[in-house]
């Protein structure tokens, strides 16, 4: 934009120096014409006269028309202009001296000529008897040096001006980009479920435009969230009562059942209960996309061991040995609820997974502005080229036959929703998988 108001400076200084340059030829071409009114009205007594019978006068004579006064008076009004007389085309009379007689245009009206490479402008007239030729003549070097002047006289003012006016424009500039940048500093802050409303009141005029539109589309996406969330609480209502009842039938075919049809009925219980998974974890993430952060300062040592025990009961794992470091309280500022589900999903997992150790891992390191919790477990582990794809939703690794493939996926949205991050990594002292969780510190 200052290169913008540059450009037009130059474009203005452009156009002022064409304006000053006709205005000034304007005006020295009406003083070439007073000019050659002086003169005539210095010869036209002599010509009323009767007395410029020149033919017949020695030219010593006839140069005497003109008297010294007279032509100092010209010289003291239009210093730089010289004047010759004609008469019959012969010059009869001359001011100083200046361009010579035979390259002076004895012709009518303004003319341009030129002197051993200079340029002059002339004016001609004649008088009421038309053997009388008055001709004015000026060098256009005098006039160029008046456009200098008058340019350099209105150079001040206008850097002056120009300097004023970009000032104003880089200060209107930068209020409006911070008030722009303000927007997108709020909106960069937001979680993915923030739809509040901007209070149009709070911004400027000129962007209540687009802070309308921006509650338009808050809306729409708001009400979007609601039905695909009553959508999906409707379908897991609507599966959650086949599947129990196919699950309650299993059970009861497995007691009645003979021996040799054990296997089958326990594998109809397994698929039941991994469908119940498939829409707990389907429910979940729906849910995700309504969920509003809350942030608060949290011990996460403390919900760390919740989550745990939780888990424990939930996967009767009363085996499985958890060590979680350090022993003691760690705050930090996050939304429990989003933390605690990303913390069941990938402790849940790594219980599932615990291999023969039977013990998991769990790390909580706080520092340079971030929190990481480490859970690592003893078992096969992931290779690393599947780890990134078994952050999407409803995929399975290779060396994985159970569970709805949606576990992993849950933290990857959560942690999303939290500003962090979650990054899988095999162990360094063995098999196993690490599953690291980074998380921002949220603004309080």
């Amino acid at each position: 934009m200052l290169l913008l108001l540059a450009v037009t400076g130059i474009a203005i200084g452009a156009v002022l120096y064409l304006t000053a340059s006709r205005e000034v030829s304007r005006a020295a071409d009406a003083q070439l014409i007073n000019a050659a009114r002086l003169v005539h009205i210095m010869v036209q007594d002599d010509i009323a006269a009767g007395q410029l019978a020149w033919r017949d006068k020695p030219p010593a004579q006839i140069r005497q028309m003109v008297s010294p006064q007279e032509a100092q008076a010209f010289r003291d009004s239009y210093d730089s202009c010289i004047f010759l007389v004609f008469w019959n085309g012969r010059a009869v009379a001359q001011s100083g001296s200046g361009a010579p007689v035979r390259l002076v245009p004895r012709q009518t009206g303004l003319r341009t000529f030129k002197v051993t490479g200079n340029r002059w402008r002339s004016y001609g007239m004649r008088g009421e008897d038309p053997r009388l030729l008055i001709v004015v003549a000026e060098r256009d070097a005098l006039r160029e040096f008046s456009i200098g002047q008058l340019l350099r006289e209105l150079a001040v003012p206008m850097l002056a001006l120009l300097a004023v006016a970009m000032v104003v424009l880089w200060w209107t500039l930068r209020r409006g980009l911070y008030q722009v940048e303000r927007l997108a500093s709020i909106l960069g802050a937001r979680s993915l479920s923030d739809l509040q409303p901007l209070p149009p009141q709070e911004w400027p005029r000129d962007l209540e435009p687009l802070i309308i539109a921006l509650n338009k589309l808050f809306a729409r996406l708001e009400g979007a969230y609601e039905l695909e969330q009553a959508f999906t609480d409707d379908v897991a209502h609507e599966l959650r009562t086949p599947l129990a009842a196919i699950r309650a039938q299993a059970q009861l075919l497995h007691r009645l059942s003979p021996a040799n049809l054990g296997h089958e009925t326990d594998r109809l219980i397994g698929i039941a209960d991994r469908a119940n998974a498939l829409i707990d974890g389907m429910l979940t993430l729906a849910r995700l996309n309504a969920t509003s952060l809350t942030s608060r300062s949290v011990d996460v040592h403390a919900l760390v061991a919740e989550v745990v025990a939780e888990v424990m009961i939930e996967q009767q794992a009363d085996t499985i040995n958890v060590a979680v470091m350090p022993e003691h309280i760690v705050r930090w500022h996050c939304d429990a609820s989003l933390l605690q589900i990303a913390l069941s999903a990938v402790i849940g997992n790594a219980m599932r997974h615990a291999g023969s150790g039977r013990a998991l891992d769990i790390a909580i390191v706080r520092g340079s502005g971030r929190l990481v919790i480490t859970v690592g477990d003893r078992g096969p582990g992931i290779p690393e080229p599947e780890r990134e794809r078994l952050l999407r939703r409803f995929e399975h690794g290779s060396l994985q036959s159970s569970g709805s493939g949606l576990g992993l996926s849950v933290a990857s949205k959560a942690m999303t929703l939290l500003n962090g991050s979650i990054r899988l990594e095999g162990r360094p002292d063995g098999p196993g998988l690490l599953v690291i969780l980074t998380l921002p510190d949220l603004p309080r």
